[in-house]
């Protein structure tokens, strides 16, 4: 197994996992229905205990947690919101809507990574099967989750008219 090629992979998934802690925080806090905020704050911190699950596995295998990617990736995430949705002061209700296509985004991503490792697993002892598997089965639920919010909302601010609007 080539250890340069492991380390790069989990070292952008870091990044990724940096980028996605903060994304759940911002919409835990933010998101205009109060439900979904909430079982966001809650899926928050679960994102960040595979943060956490994520920085063992780096550790275990000989590396460090790039801090220059995780500052990086953070501030990606800022500037990712800056959109055109012709709100400058307000959010936009269709905000609500595309940070849960982001957040089912970051998680795909997650999973994605979580299955690269899995089919490792048997060939590096480092990599331990039954967290894997744990993890992935996370990422799984978390992914239905956010589906279901995702189409919830999704419906509910397309379908309705905007207060004021013709």
């Amino acid at each position: 197994m080539d250890d340069d090629l492991l380390l790069g992979q989990l070292q952008h998934h870091w990044a990724g996992s940096s980028a996605g802690v903060a994304l759940f925080e911002r919409v835990g806090r933010t998101h205009g229905d109060p439900e979904v905020a909430a079982e966001i704050r809650l899926m928050a911190a679960a994102v960040n205990d595979d943060r956490e699950a994520l920085r063992q596995i780096i550790l275990k295998v000989g590396g460090k947690p790039s801090s220059v990617a995780a500052t990086g990736a953070r501030l990606a995430e800022l500037l990712g919101r800056l959109k055109p949705n012709g709100r400058i002061v307000r959010r936009s209700p269709l905000t609500d809507v595309l940070e849960l296509e982001m957040l089912r985004t970051a998680v795909s991503g997650k999973r994605s990574g979580w299955q690269l490792l899995r089919a490792l697993a048997p060939h590096d002892s480092r990599l331990d099967e039954r967290v894997l598997d744990e993890l992935l089965r996370r990422a799984e639920d978390e992914l239905t989750r956010l589906e279901k919010m995702h189409m919830r909302v999704g419906l509910e601010r397309l379908l309705e008219p905007e207060p004021g609007g013709d």
